[in-house]
């Protein structure tokens, strides 16, 4: 028969891939994987051209060095360095982009997921295919330099949009000046500044309409309450029963959901306030001036540490500096030997201005 030759050749061949297999599986549990996780999400490598999916157990979000331990699962080693996680980033394609606003709940805060906008928008087409409007990038850090407005570099794997760093080649006082825009009252930034490109604009302009949009969805809470005690009161008047019975259930729910959400939202705004006024406070007192804060939510939705840009008065230079809620220093921007936590954000200006980095220094 023609064929009989060639099944021990076939079937040799068939054990040679059998025998490449078990043996790059072998090598698989003894590799160290760099790789970046999302919440609840699976990490995935490349070894010999065959590529893998691990499911990971653990709560950790970010940059991450994992070990196989099967063919399907992997154990978390701890955060990955940041020459490490650099060196997976430099494999994809960078793209410049625009931050505009991170995106709100838990799962989002913890995978670090905000808005932005292509730089160049007809690069970012022409390149990758992307569309001018707003796309998520993931894994965005501020103390990396995610920050609103911020220019940064983003690396392209397929689809997906990781963040690297803060654009060195942007000009800082682009984003400064937009932070202060977009908290400013209507009508205050007409005038842009010299130098301000087309798509910095435009990102100024929908985070406005994504202010606008904020406020709609904030007043409708009350105005639909107010909406069912008028309809309750008619039929209550109609009927002179109680207004707990003139409506339905379904009614009922609404209206009481309408006031949960007006109350929360009461509240967020108390917490907004409060907490504006603390800084600003502290900083007047060793004479520094707020410029914008950044809260910065743990994997359950509440803040955990606070990003503050302030300056000395009178002064151009901006510093960065990242405190708790009892507004303690947990970064200060320089090296203090570990000793952040020792001071508060007030005498933190002090150390700063008796420092010798001077702002010169800083420049250079």
């Amino acid at each position: 028969m023609p064929n009989q030759p060639q099944q021990p050749s076939a079937r040799k061949e068939l054990l040679r891939l059998v025998s490449r297999l078990s043996a790059a599986a072998e090598r698989l549990r003894q590799q160290e994987i760099i790789a970046p996780l999302l919440p609840g999400g699976r990490i995935r490598t490349r070894i010999e051209g065959l590529i893998y999916e691990f499911k990971v157990q653990t709560s950790f979000a970010g940059w991450g060095r994992f070990r196989p331990r099967n063919e399907q699962e992997a154990e978390f080693l701890g955060e990955a360095l940041p020459w490490e996680r650099g060196a997976y980033l430099e494999l994809w394609p960078a793209l410049r982009m625009i931050l505009l606003w991170p995106v709100p709940g838990p799962r989002a805060s913890q995978a670090g997921l905000w808005l932005a906008l292509p730089f160049n928008p007809s690069d970012a087409q022409q390149r990758f295919g992307f569309s001018q409007e707003p796309l998520p990038v993931l894994l965005c850090d501020p103390f990396n330099g995610a920050e609103a407005f911020e220019r940064i570099i983003a690396r392209v794997d397929g689809q997906t949009l990781w963040f690297d760093s803060a654009d060195p080649r942007a000009d800082p006082s682009h984003a400064a000046w937009l932070r202060e825009a977009s908290s400013a009252s209507e009508g205050e930034h007409e005038r842009f500044p010299a130098g301000l490109t087309a798509t910095e604009r435009r990102a100024l302009l929908l985070w406005d309409l994504h202010r606008l949009e904020t406020e709609i969805l904030r007043q409708r809470s009350p105005a639909t309450s107010t909406d069912l005690d008028a309809h309750s009161d008619a039929r209550q008047g109609a009927r002179g029963g109680s207004a707990s019975t003139g409506l339905r259930v379904p009614e009922q729910l609404a209206q009481a959901q309408s006031r949960r959400e007006q109350l929360a939202w009461l509240q967020q705004e108390r917490q907004r306030l409060e907490l504006t006024e603390r800084l600003r406070h502290a900083l007047a007192k060793a004479d520094a001036v707020l410029h914008s804060y950044t809260v910065l939510p743990g994997p359950s939705g509440s803040a955990t540490e606070i990003l503050v840009e302030w300056s000395e008065e009178g002064r151009p230079y901006r510093y960065r500096s990242v405190i708790d809620p009892e507004l303690t220093v947990v970064s200060s921007g320089i090296c203090l030997s570990g000793r952040d936590r020792d001071f508060d954000l007030t005498s933190i200006v002090s150390v700063m201005r008796a420092s010798p980095q001077s702002e010169e220094e800083m420049a250079e």
